[in-house]
């Protein structure tokens, strides 16, 4: 309520400043108890106010903000349509495939680190999730290799090609 009452006071300080008689500011600061220049302040500030100017350049100002935010989100929302998350069964992909392709753990880790940096997961986390893999594959394979094991006309063996024996 107090707001309302200081505004009224404004607007009835600059009413007199802009339209009273002679000797009205007078009379009207002393019935108030303030000085004259305080009403010339009330009017000054009260033609500022409706006149409009500050609250342009604010509102100017703000729309201006707001334009450098707007191609500033149109610039992250297309990074974000090339980002990929690099998620704890992507890591393991990209290890298991680095493994399959005969790279070491340690050089897939230095690999992976390129891209997460200091969240790159330990050489022993990775060599986890590769095994987790490894035995979700291998079940699926055993699933794949009872559909298409009668359909195989000529097969060579691995061990054939390994110097090794078989495990």
């Amino acid at each position: 309520m107090e707001m309302v009452a200081h505004i009224r006071r404004r607007l009835a300080n600059a009413r007199t400043v802009l339209f009273g008689a002679h000797g009205e500011i007078t009379r009207h600061a002393q019935d108030q108890g303030q000085s004259r220049q305080s009403l010339y302040r009330d009017a000054a500030a009260v033609v500022v106010a409706v006149e409009g100017t500050l609250t342009q350049q604010r509102l100017e100002a703000l729309e201006a903000r707001l334009a450098e935010q707007t191609a500033l989100l149109k610039q992250f929302e297309a990074r974000l349509q090339r980002a990929v998350e690099i998620t704890a069964d992507m890591q393991a992909a990209f290890v298991s495939k680095a493994q399959a392709e005969g790279v070491s753990l340690p050089v897939a880790r230095r690999l992976l680190a390129v891209m997460l940096g200091p969240k790159t997961p330990s050489v022993a986390t990775l060599g986890r999730a590769s095994a987790a893999a490894a035995r979700r594959s291998r079940q699926l394979l055993e699933v794949l290799d009872d559909v298409t094991r009668p359909r195989v006309m000529q097969a060579a063996a691995d061990e054939i090609f390994s110097a090794r024996p078989p495990s």
